[in-house]
């Protein structure tokens, strides 16, 4: 598919040496090689082998539109490739991305599917593959939370993931929110060993993608993840999970999902029976939800506490 739009742009600003000059193929090449990806596997569809052997050598400069289609089949945003230059995308098409992430945010599946089923009609959506998975993806999403089945919901969820343009090597960061969402709703719908497998992959892939931009998408895949072992039955797994989640989000100066986490650990500890734990990390969830203002938990919280200390005097 030609980027005509990026071509323009780059021309416009005068960006074309930032194209024909550098490491751009050093780079893809580090990229191909790190996710094991073959020469012919990379170029398939955007050009020929050949190309991307003289490309990784230095021998040629690389064309806006094929860059831009390499950078999505390797799983990485073009600003990868180099220094101050943003994707260019179409303002309605981001506006409503937004509109759809705030309606989503909020819980207003109603309104966030209302914007989705009319965009999806919209040729400047069909014609652009990242915002057409964008729709997809969070129509699933919309069809699972409204209740308007899983079947369905798996299908636009399904639909979105066969918009990649990676390898079955590597995903991109958006590729591996989207399979998040799959497992969440597999596991929602007791499929625990399909659930458990998926949350294997991402683990992997997070592990080994070289671009994550949201660090929260690692706190949440081992929130997810520690609920779903809890309701497998695997406690030891399951906080070592939620731990890891707490250390990352400490690491990275997050309070997200925190208070969520030390309530999974105490939950986790009181199937365990040990219950001195399970209080202390309830307590240390009600500060979590404490310093964000969210009552409801922090009410939840208190009151496993309370049920503990009783249980422990008796």
């Amino acid at each position: 598919m030609k980027i005509v739009i990026l071509i323009y742009i780059i021309l416009q600003k005068g960006w074309t040496e930032m194209l024909i000059s550098g490491n751009i193929g050093e780079k893809i090449k580090d990229l191909r090689q790190y996710f094991g990806i073959s020469q012919k596997a990379v170029c398939e569809g955007i050009c020929s082998q050949a190309y991307i052997s003289r490309l990784e050598k230095g021998e040629i400069n690389v064309s806006a539109d094929i860059l831009f289609l390499l950078s999505r089949r390797l799983g990485v945003d073009i600003n990868y490739f180099f220094e101050n230059y943003n994707s260019p995308r179409s303002e309605y098409v981001m506006t409503t991305m937004r509109e759809v992430r705030d309606a989503i945010n909020k819980r207003d599946y109603e309104h966030a599917d209302e914007i989705v089923s009319l965009e999806l009609k919209n040729p400047l959506f069909k014609k652009n593959i990242e915002g057409e998975q964008f729709l997809l993806w969070h129509k699933g999403i919309c069809m699972f939370e409204l209740g308007k089945g899983v079947d369905e919901a798996l299908f636009y969820i399904d639909r979105a993931l066969d918009c990649c343009l990676t390898t079955n090597k590597n995903y991109s960061e958006r590729e591996i929110e989207i399979f998040l969402a799959k497992a969440i709703i597999l596991h929602s719908t007791k499929k625990l060993t399909d659930s458990k497998r998926i949350y294997n992959e991402l683990t992997t892939a997070l592990n080994k993608n070289v671009y994550i931009t949201d660090p929260k998408i690692f706190v949440r895949s081992f929130y997810n993840y520690s609920r779903l072992l809890v309701d497998m039955n695997e406690y030891s797994e399951a906080t070592q999970k939620a731990k890891q989640g707490i250390q990352y989000a400490n690491k990275n100066g997050l309070l997200y999902l925190q208070g969520e986490l030390y309530f999974q650990l105490a939950r986790t500890y009181e199937h365990m029976e040990k219950l001195n734990l399970a209080i202390e990390n309830y307590k240390t969830a009600k500060s979590c939800f404490a310093l964000i203002d969210d009552y409801k938990p922090f009410e939840v919280s208190n009151k496993k506490v309370e049920e503990i200390e009783e249980m422990l005097n008796h």
